[in-house]
């Protein structure tokens, strides 16, 4: 049984002569292909000289020329067996493949053709690839950016090989696998459209429409509203007695807000303040002062200050929570001047 260079070497042989009958009488140029017959055969001609001369490089290159002024089957038979010389068996194989699936694929060479891709086929690995959409392109190793039709069904040396894909708009992949002698590695690679962005509309969304045509409309965030009702509790453990405000509250700047409230308990009255937030920010550290004034045989007037903090969940709901001193300017009997009241709340917003 012959090996596969002893049968390369006994198709070279033949090629010779079928490339000096194509040098004498070439094939007539195909309609629309645009290739220079002309400069084919003298590439063609030198070509052989180099092979004859065992300079299979420069052969090589000079065929692949040829190939590329003057795209025929032929041809592509010298480059396959001028690359099995050179020891580049994957290469070879798929330029004997092209041959095979050309239109004007020789009846009488197919035989001996397909024999020794065969050979070949023992010592390289077949990688097949499908690439989703079906018009991006697509890279073997180092290779040339190719249409997926064209790296269907593909000759590779046994190993560790990587497949790309591309195509504008849509997010690059890739996938890297092995394959053994003999082998056979089937590779499919999906691309993932990339969204566009677009102008954002008049009420700040965003609207963003990818290459298959799917939008999307992203709302912003909108800031909380300035105005906010307020449910504040206020414990006097000293006296053991407290009072819960309830009222509203008013962002006049972004870190100043305004309050003003009922004060309900086992004594009423009423309350003013002011919250400082010293950051920005779901968590914000606070200093409050306020006014809070009792009615209790007549009214008792107070001043408060404290120190907390204020935790926004969303821009709809905080929770309030201070450590805070009370004076009273004008207390009852056996009441107290300063006490210490913390308090614990909730502020909603719309």
């Amino acid at each position: 049984m012959r090996t596969v260079p002893a049968l390369a070497l006994g198709l070279t042989l033949g090629l010779a002569s079928l490339a000096t009958q194509l040098h004498a009488q070439p094939a007539p140029d195909k309609p629309g292909s645009g290739g220079d017959k002309g400069d084919a055969k003298a590439l063609l001609s030198s070509g052989l000289k180099l092979f004859a001369a065992k300079d299979y490089l420069g052969a090589l290159s000079v065929f692949q020329t040829a190939y590329v002024r003057f795209p025929s089957a032929k041809i592509l038979l010298n480059i396959g067996t001028t690359l099995v010389k050179l020891d580049r068996k994957a290469e070879a194989a798929n330029a004997y493949q092209g041959y095979l699936d050309s239109p004007d694929v020789e009846p009488a060479k197919k035989v001996e053709v397909v024999k020794v891709l065969a050979g070949l086929d023992v010592d390289v690995g077949v990688v097949e690839v499908t690439v989703t959409p079906a018009d991006a392109e697509v890279q073997l190793g180092t290779g040339e950016w190719l249409a997926p039709a064209k790296l269907a069904r593909t000759r590779v040396t046994p190993g560790s090989f990587t497949v790309r894909a591309r195509k504008p708009g849509w997010k690059p992949s890739e996938q890297t696998s092995t394959v053994a002698a003999g082998g056979h590695r089937t590779v499919a690679l999906t691309l993932e459209a990339e969204p566009v962005a677009v102008k954002a509309d008049p009420g700040g969304a965003t609207v963003t429409t990818g290459p298959t045509g799917i939008r999307t409309v992203v709302e912003p965030e909108r800031p909380p509203s300035k105005l906010g009702l307020l449910a504040i509790a206020h414990v006097d453990p000293q006296n053991k007695g407290g009072a819960v405000l309830v009222g509203v509250a008013f962002d006049v700047a972004s870190r100043i807000q305004l309050q003003a409230a009922a004060l309900l308990g086992p004594v009423s009255g009423g309350y003013a303040g002011v919250t400082v937030a010293l950051l920005t920010g779901r968590v914000r550290p606070i200093l409050v002062a306020g006014l809070p004034i009792f009615v209790a045989s007549g009214a008792r007037v107070s001043s408060r200050a404290a120190a907390g903090v204020e935790i926004a969940f969303n821009r709809h709901v905080a929770v309030v929570a201070e450590v805070g001193v009370e004076h009273v300017f004008n207390p009852e009997p056996n009441v107290v001047h300063t006490m210490f009241v913390p308090a614990v709340g909730v502020i909603g917003r719309l």
